[in-house]
């Protein structure tokens, strides 16, 4: 079966809260996985690994990873922050959404055999990458989580400012021209690197964002997504129906991006 995960092992980072990272935890588990999760918090399904895991801290990350091993047949990166809690910088939102996805990516990679995948959890939010793709590169130039991090501080000054907002779509445009560029030499060890792009979903972090921007990304369905229907399409990506599906951004937003696409809704920042 395309789709079947038996004998796979699987790492679900961000898989122990209640949002999407969970429900890959429960769907991918369902479909007959070893699933080991990294997260501050421990997940609620029994799986066959917890590892209490700083998802924006480098140490953190390489001691989860070396404690896990290989092999490693598909990594789920589902980690994120809005930045929008009290006290949480530009920095903070960068560590976890992207400086952290890329460490766990590039120590995972190596224990990935010929067939296995990666794909992370970008946004909707994240498609206006052309726009600032200059930046992106740059980032993407730096060598290694604490490089990564000195560029970043360097931004806080100037377009990617101290506080939410810039600093949540600039992480997730920098999540898919990663996995646009990863996915040139991954695929050459046989190895698949993709994203999705998430529209409004019912999850905690729903909330974070204005009421008035969620609305529109609702339409044209008219209900935000469930966790479930995005943890299916991050399975898909990483099994064996995706086979050649490499370098992709799965747009998951029940029409949205369309519908803007042609003028029949607004684009949500307007609002």
């Amino acid at each position: 079966m395309l789709t079947s995960y038996a004998g796979k092992r699987v790492v679900v980072a961000g898989g122990g809260g209640t949002g999407m990272g969970a429900s890959v935890v429960r769907l991918a588990g369902e479909l007959g996985a070893e699933v080991h999760v990294f997260d501050l918090r421990e997940p609620s399904l029994p799986t066959a690994s917890f590892v209490r895991t700083d998802l924006g801290d480098p140490a953190s990350i390489a001691e989860a990873v070396g404690r896990i091993g290989g092999p490693v047949h598909a990594l789920f990166n589902c980690q994120g922050i809005s930045g929008t809690a009290p006290g949480t910088t530009s920095v903070d939102v960068m560590r976890v959404n992207f400086l952290g996805v890329r460490h766990l990516a590039e120590l995972v990679l190596p224990l990935i055999p010929p067939g296995g995948a990666v794909a992370s959890i970008s946004s909707v939010g994240g498609l206006g990458w052309p726009e600032r793709l200059a930046e992106i590169l740059e980032l993407l130039e730096t060598v290694g989580f604490d490089d990564g991090l000195a560029w970043v501080e360097e931004q806080t000054s100037g377009f990617l400012g101290e506080v939410f907002p810039t600093s949540y779509a600039f992480s997730k445009e920098a999540v898919i021209v990663y996995t646009m560029q990863r996915c040139v030499t991954s695929i050459q060890a046989g190895v698949r690197v993709n994203c999705s792009s998430p529209g409004a979903t019912a999850t905690p972090m729903a909330p974070d964002f204005p009421a008035a921007r969620v609305a529109i990304t609702e339409q044209p369905t008219g209900r935000k997504a469930t966790p479930d229907e995005q943890a299916a399409g991050l399975l898909f990506l990483c099994s064996g129906a995706a086979g050649y599906v490499n370098g992709a951004n799965l747009v998951v937003d029940g029409g949205n991006t369309a519908a803007r696409t042609f003028g029949l809704l607004p684009d949500p920042a307007s609002v």
